[in-house]
């Protein structure tokens, strides 16, 4: 099925008139360094029952694309906009930097809350916390539970030597109540991420529609997994990372097993639309653990697909399910597609005019997950990166990169134990490790010049194996020609160095935000 629908729509943060019955509770799960062929509907070895029933029985997403790396990725998802026109375009905003997602910008929390919506948020932040006004409870959440950081423990909540685990709401003078929770300390956070959203569901007030965004600590490193999970894949996987991954994955399915209970316990099921997708690819072999994006080419930090599409889908008891939608969808679509949920429930465009939002690249796609419409986006902005001098475009279906994309290897899944590498079970296993003969490789020495050019089909050669740069200048000029566009829209990366003012030892031993405005 091929569908997708093109319009871009602006909100006012008036309240709008909606009527709350219509009004679908959303659940947002986002995985985190998930690698393309680490889910079931990818990868037949991986034990995620719920997750897979769910997109099988849903709509799977399949050209979903997100951006290389976890915060630009975020900031998409939450303002509509590329992370270029944000500042956010290099690298992640690490632990203790004074910076994160600017105040000025109005996310998806914010809207979702003014149209009426109880708001909870329980997992990953990484947006920044250098001032309280950039944590999610001052952002339109009525709640966080979570850490602020982009990465650490799963037992004992450290990252870079100290604590990060707190649970957050409102305060009535307008501040943060936000408590450090030790109590979790020393038990595995996916489950303390399942059991927080399965109470955020069972205290929910009924006269409210419920948004839910969960994302997941899984599976970024490090590698910890109970042994329970761990034991699943005896005989199965030997190569311990993959083993360890796979686990990993099994967790995180559990914790969508007790989110899906608790809304059918409530009954709030029936109304709510359940998202997965994955922040970005796997990281390749020798800094990911254990992650998979074969047969796609690159992984997390590099445009390439490997790096850039996800595994997602949808599903509700609201839509039609069984369906794969092969149609290009972007992160930034997100907030546009989600007011328009808020607004207009699951009526298609034709039936109901959703919000109208002003200046952001994301396009609502309501009509095109449904099949109930064709897209308007053609093309979408991969990045543009002053600092590695690198940027990348998809156009219909044409990807351009112009200077180095990132590391570019395909890495296929470890070989699984002889007898089932043999078995039927596996054999498209098998076919994906076979290359196509007449790929052309592309070698890092070209890669160096940021001048350099590299264009693929990436509809007709979704693995990347043929460049096509020569055979299509008319193509390359119009690309581009559009980057030079996108370059007049981007702002110059904001990172900055870790302030010693931030030394959570001055706080506790607890990252904490320390100035009062950044």
């Amino acid at each position: 099925m091929r569908r997708l629908v093109s319009c871009v729509w602006l909100l006012t943060l008036q309240v709008l008139t909606v009527n709350s019955l219509t009004q679908p509770n959303i659940v947002m799960m986002v995985a985190d360094d998930l690698g393309w062929a680490d889910m079931p509907w990818h990868d037949a070895l991986t034990i995620a029952p719920t997750l897979t029933s769910l997109a099988n029985s849903g709509i799977i997403l399949d050209r979903h694309y997100v951006q290389p790396i976890c915060s630009p990725t975020r900031s998409a998802l939450m303002t509509g906009k590329y992370p270029s026109r944000l500042g956010l375009n290099h690298d992640t905003i690490n632990a203790g930097e004074p910076y994160g997602l600017m105040v000025n910008e109005t996310i998806i929390s914010n809207y979702m809350s003014k149209m009426g919506y109880a708001t909870h948020g329980v997992g990953k932040w990484h947006l920044g916390y250098c001032s309280w006004d950039l944590t999610p409870v001052k952002r339109g959440f009525d709640s966080f539970y979570g850490y602020y950081n982009g990465h650490e423990t799963y037992y004992t909540k450290v990252t870079h030597n100290f604590f990060d685990f707190r649970f957050d709401t409102p305060a009535q003078n307008g501040s943060v109540n936000s408590e450090v929770v030790w109590s979790v300390n020393e038990t595995y956070s996916t489950v303390n991420y399942a059991n927080q959203a399965a109470k955020v569901v069972h205290d929910h007030d009924k006269n409210k529609p419920l948004f839910l965004y969960l994302p997941m600590q899984s599976v970024h490193n490090p590698n910890e997994v109970p042994d329970s999970y761990f034991q699943m894949y005896e005989g199965i996987v030997e190569n311990v990372k993959r083993r360890t991954l796979l686990a990993m994955i099994t967790a995180m399915d559990d914790a969508a097993e007790v989110v899906v209970s608790a809304l059918k316990q409530t009954d709030l099921w029936e109304n709510t639309i359940f998202i997965f997708f994955s922040d970005n690819g796997g990281p390749l072999k020798g800094i990911g653990n254990g992650q998979v994006n074969y047969p796609l080419r690159g992984g997390k930090y590099s445009y390439w697909e490997g790096g850039i599409r996800s595994s997602s889908f949808v599903h509700s008891p609201l839509l039609p399910g069984g369906i794969i939608n092969e149609e290009l969808i972007h992160v930034t679509d997100w907030l546009p597609t989600l007011t328009h949920l808020a607004a207009c429930g699951v009526e298609p465009s034709s039936k109901c005019s959703g919000p109208y939002h002003k200046d952001i690249d994301g396009v609502n796609q309501w009509d095109a997950i449904v099949g109930a419409g064709k897209s308007n986006r053609t093309e979408f902005l991969v990045n543009i990166d002053p600092k590695a001098k690198n940027s990348a475009l998809r156009w219909g279906p044409w990807k351009l990169y112009h200077g180095n994309p990132g590391k570019g290897d395909w890495v296929p899944p470890p070989r699984i134990n002889e007898e089932l590498y043999n078995s039927q079970f596996t054999e498209d296993l098998r076919e994906r490790e076979k290359f196509d003969s007449d790929m052309e490789y592309v070698m890092d020495t070209e890669w160096n010049d940021p001048d350099s050019i590299m264009l693929f089909d990436v509809v007709a050669d979704p693995a990347e194996t043929r460049e096509v740069s020569k055979a299509n200048p008319d193509v390359v000029k119009t690309m581009l020609d559009r980057l030079e566009y996108y370059q007049s829209r981007t702002t110059p990366p904001r990172n900055c160095p870790r302030d010693p003012a931030s030394d959570p030892a001055k706080f506790g031993g607890v990252w904490t935000p320390w100035l009062k405005s950044c």
